[in-house]
């Protein structure tokens, strides 16, 4: 049966190759002229918003035993403030790093605000947009970020080169036309500016093909390598200056039919926290990713792709 079809986002090929069906009835798709995989054909507006509000806030139901996934995100950051500090600060580092000052600072999809309050607290002048209102209230009122707005990148009224860095943490994979927003974002980037983007990385999916786990979100519809989106980044007037991947054994070779997504908290007591690390160490000690993890990274394979991008002046 042929496969219905739309031109590939990056090179507008309409030669496919098929990867997978997923559960939500859409399939996926890699470009035979420029290896881009997506979900083909988009699904329309409708449809995106019913997934997102599914996923993010759940069945809107009186009976739900779970709470909706961005309570749960809400909460993770807080109990495992720590943890994402350090996220935080190594990311913000590198962009500092390429950026050499601080100035003005929009995160595209910011979440609830975590990363931009840190980047507030080094000296920063953030900005955040997200789609989902709960995410902006809880930065607004509990993190006093008060240039948090509930809205999209399209929406937003921001002027042309008012901003030092974009990024995109999390983010890319979600949008419809991700190379319409890299055009739009690299209009409001000052001449110099810089984008970050981190992703999942499909090249980690060579052993576990349609069982890769990045596959199974369903608000993912483009599935980037570092080869796929450079190409996205200079069409659309950036240049990468620093690439890496991470996490190789977070889907090299673990099928998304195995993945249990339990909740894991430490235990309160001292001697329930030290046995957890323990355990957590001794498996870490006899799996052989442990080893084998930073080769894969070095070879581009692993689960997480990190790019910074500057501003192309020549392509301006």
């Amino acid at each position: 049966m042929p496969l219905q079809t739309s031109p590939c986002e990056s090179c507008d090929s309409k030669n496919f190759m098929f990867i997978c069906n997923r559960g939500d009835r859409t399939q996926i798709l890699r470009c035979l002229n420029c290896d881009l995989e997506a979900v083909n054909p988009l699904p329309d507006k409708s449809n995106l918003n019913l997934t997102y509000n599914l996923e993010m806030k759940g069945e809107p139901s009186k009976t739900a035993k779970n709470d909706p996934l961005f309570k749960t995100y809400i909460t993770q950051h807080i109990e495992r403030e720590k943890s994402f500090k350090k996220i935080h600060q190594k990311r913000l580092r590198l962009i500092e790093h390429f950026s050499q000052k601080k100035g003005n600072l929009l995160d595209v999809g910011c979440g609830a605000g975590f990363f931009i309050n840190y980047a507030k607290s080094k000296g920063w002048d953030v900005n955040g947009i997200d789609l989902l209102d709960e995410y902006i209230q809880f930065a607004k009122e509990k993190l006093m970020i008060k240039n948090a707005q509930c809205l999209s990148l399209e929406e937003a009224k921001f002027p042309e080169q008012c901003f030092d860095v974009v990024t995109l943490w999390d983010l890319i994979e979600h949008l419809s036309h991700p190379l319409d927003e890299l055009k739009k974002i690299n209009r409001l980037l000052k001449p110099g500016g810089h984008l970050a983007i981190w992703t999942p990385n499909v090249k980690n999916s060579i052993f576990m093909k349609e069982s890769w786990t990045g596959y199974i979100t369903y608000q993912h519809l483009y599935f980037f390598s570092l080869k796929t989106l450079g190409k996205l980044l200079r069409r659309a007037g950036f240049k990468i200056v620093f690439a890496k991947t991470s996490k190789t054994k977070k889907g090299l070779l673990i099928p998304k039919e195995s993945l249990t997504f339990k909740e894991f908290k430490k235990p309160k007591s001292t001697a329930g926290r030290l046995w957890f690390s323990i355990k957590r160490d001794l498996k870490n000690v006899f799996n052989p990713m442990t080893y084998m993890d930073p080769f894969f990274n070095m070879l581009g394979y692993g689960f997480n792709l990190l790019v910074i991008a500057a501003k192309d002046s020549n392509n301006n």
